[in-house]
């Protein structure tokens, strides 16, 4: 695994270089498993923050995330996460989603609240808005990148199941 080479940019959403390569430093050193202190986690990578160059130059925020999004997968010994699945008294069970914050996402509060619609809707509880399979069609969240948000695919793969469970494939 090679050390990424990163643009640099002056303007625009960017990155602090030094705390970047400090944390590329770590993730390197753990998948290529060199001692210099303690791995890197996918939490602590899905978790990091950096702080963004008033002045000056910066790594592009784009390209540093898609980068650490792969650079879970490198990690040694850690199992990737499964989606939590919440059992739903007497009815489908109700999905439980990875969040994500350094890379694109769907709004929670959105998320949720269709959720909850779609779960009242096929597990026959009282809603004020009963959902339809057209409507899991179309909808459409807020995208997220720097706040926390949904794991996109998670949700999308929620959705396809949502939508056989409501188009009559229950």
């Amino acid at each position: 695994m090679l050390k990424p080479e990163f643009r640099v940019r002056r303007l625009g959403q960017r990155y602090d270089c030094g705390q970047v390569d400090a944390l590329v430093a770590r993730i390197l050193a753990t998948a290529e498993r060199r001692s210099v202190g303690p791995d890197v986690t996918r939490d602590e990578i899905r978790g990091a923050a950096f702080r963004t160059p008033l002045l000056g130059p910066g790594y592009p925020v784009e390209d540093v995330d898609d980068f650490l999004a792969e650079a879970e997968r490198w990690l040694p010994g850690q199992p990737a996460a499964e989606p939590a699945v919440a059992a739903e008294p007497g009815g489908r069970p109700a999905p439980q989603f990875s969040t994500v914050r350094l890379r694109e996402g769907y709004a929670v509060d959105e998320v949720d609240d269709f959720v909850d619609r779609v779960m009242a809707t096929v597990n026959g509880r009282p809603v004020s808005r009963p959902v339809t399979a057209q409507e899991v069609r179309r909808v459409q969240f807020s995208p997220t990148r720097l706040s926390e948000g949904y794991d996109i695919e998670e949700v999308d793969a929620f959705l396809d199941t949502a939508e056989a469970w409501l188009s009559g494939a229950r």
